[in-house]
């Protein structure tokens, strides 16, 4: 069996984990084992690294990154498919986010363990905990690339993402950490300062969107925000999805004015799937989506742009195995 690892070393403020790891691992002569390490110095190598993957007939590949490097990883293996056999993929929560780490990640936190793990792999021993889970395939984003990702977010979620990385990351909080200082002072913004839905600082205000869910139009006007993913609960073990997983991309929408805060937040972000939610909290599974807005989004933490002249279409994408211990 042939492993492989691959590191950017730039996720997670440089913590090193994943160059620590490389190390474990080249000390204990890994390379004997079969397990072929790669670090990112810079994405245009990707690809290359990705075709030597393949030709090396990698099964499985670990990934010591953030969202971002896992969104990109699996939008060269789905879009480009240069694996003659698709492999599993290990996630290793190294990165500044890991939002499909939290539903999909590594379950061994040590990185002497997590080497004792790849190093039995490479020998031929077979991991214990596998998942699958479909992607969720943005087919047409202003940039014209198509990216295989896991979470999506427009609207309010969009703002609030951008809010966390660009005022809360700076002040050293990262992670569930930073996802709670973000959502804390939006509650707080909502209940002490009186909305203004023109008041373009504000996270709580309308964007303007049409949602349509295989052909059936699931919302339209100002909205909150508008929520899909393929993973089954979010950073900090949320889930806003309810009324019955009968699809792998779930989506969620919350309409403008928002429902009181207090009163609403805790049953949209937890509870089962027969909950009690507001009026304007709609919840469905599509195999398409297709969102016609102008407002920016966000997948697994990267921040793009909609077409200019057509909606914004979102698919289930192919489904993929994960090594989770």
């Amino acid at each position: 069996m042939s492993v492989g690892l691959i590191i950017n070393p730039k996720s997670g403020k440089k913590s090193g984990y994943g160059l620590k790891l490389a190390k474990i691992l080249q000390d204990r002569g890994a390379q004997n084992d079969g397990v072929e390490v790669k670090t990112i110095k810079d994405f245009g190598e990707l690809q290359a690294m990705m075709d030597d993957f393949a030709a090396r007939q990698i099964t499985t590949l670990f990934i010591s990154s953030g969202d971002g490097t896992v969104q990109a990883i699996q939008t060269d293996i789905a879009e480009r498919k240069q694996f003659a056999r698709q492999p599993a993929l290990c996630l290793l929560p190294h990165g500044t986010t890991n939002m499909t780490a939290a539903d999909l990640g590594f379950s061994i936190k040590s990185l002497e363990r997590q080497a004792d793990f790849i190093v039995d792999l490479g020998r031929g021993k077979k991991p214990s905990d596998v998942r699958k889970r479909a992607t969720l395939r943005v087919v047409n984003p202003a940039d014209g690339m198509t990216r295989h990702g896991m979470f999506l977010g427009t609207g309010a979620a969009w703002q609030g993402t951008m809010f966390c990385q660009t005022d809360v990351h700076k002040t050293g909080l990262k992670g569930d950490w930073a996802t709670f200082a973000t959502l804390a002072t939006a509650l707080f913004k909502a209940a002490f300062f009186k909305a203004n839905p023109t008041d373009l600082t504000r996270i709580d205000r309308p964007y303007e969107m049409q949602i349509v869910g295989d052909g059936q139009v699931m919302a339209t006007g100002g909205q909150l925000l508008y929520l899909a993913t393929t993973l089954q609960k979010l950073i900090l073990g949320i889930k806003p999805f309810w009324g019955g997983a009968n699809g792998s991309m779930r989506s969620s929408i919350i309409g403008y004015p928002p429902p009181n805060l207090f009163r609403w937040t805790l049953p949209l972000m937890r509870g089962s799937e027969d909950r009690k939610v507001p009026d304007g909290a709609i919840s469905f599974c599509a195999d398409t989506v297709l969102i016609d807005t102008k407002c920016s989004f966000v997948i697994d933490g990267e921040f793009f742009d909609p077409p200019a002249d057509e909606p914004l279409r979102i698919e289930t994408g192919p489904e993929f195995s994960y090594v989770c211990g």
